[in-house]
């Protein structure tokens, strides 16, 4: 599925990777350059589901537009605000995947949709595509719970997630 945000298209997909995860992150980079896109890899088991990916792509964007991005690589200014963090590092345990990621949230952002759905082609194929890795469980919500410090309000983690990203843009 992909949106217009600011002048640019972006896919959020999901899956299980065909790969070792870290091997997906080398992967992903080649096709970037090759479509001229900027891809990340989140672990799904951390993430608030599409709208999370999707409101975290729409600040880290209107950031880069502004010239205020917490790192100069794209990849990483939008790993911190999928985690709602400013410090790199921090993103990276957060959101970010390791050797026993088995579900991948993946974020693909570019100035034309033919070059994001190129890219996507060839992401997917790296993937055993399942998008409903972006769904939230019981367990998920527990562990978004720690992961983004919140209160336990179980029913309302997606929006709660959506908060802490939206004060991130407020403290800057």
């Amino acid at each position: 599925m992909r949106f217009e945000i600011l002048g640019r298209t972006v896919a959020v997909l999901g899956g299980k990777p065909k790969v070792q995860p870290i091997e997906v992150l080398r992967l992903v980079a080649e096709i970037d350059s090759r479509h001229g896109t900027i891809t990340q890899v989140f672990d799904a088991q951390k993430v608030a589901g599409r709208e999370h990916l999707l409101h975290a792509a729409f600040l880290a964007l209107l950031s880069e537009d502004r010239g205020e991005r917490f790192a100069n690589d794209p990849r990483l200014n939008l790993l911190c605000w999928v985690a709602a963090e400013r410090q790199i590092g921090i993103a990276l345990q957060k959101v970010g995947i390791t050797a026993e990621t088995k579900e991948v949230a993946v974020v693909v952002v570019g100035r034309s949709e033919s070059s994001v759905a190129s890219a996507v082609g060839e992401v997917s194929e790296l993937l055993k595509r399942d998008d409903k890795v972006l769904s939230l469980s019981a367990k998920k919500r527990r562990n978004l719970l720690k992961i983004f410090s919140l209160p336990p309000v179980t029913e309302r983690v997606e929006k709660l997630v959506l908060e802490k990203i939206a004060l991130l843009e407020l403290a800057k």
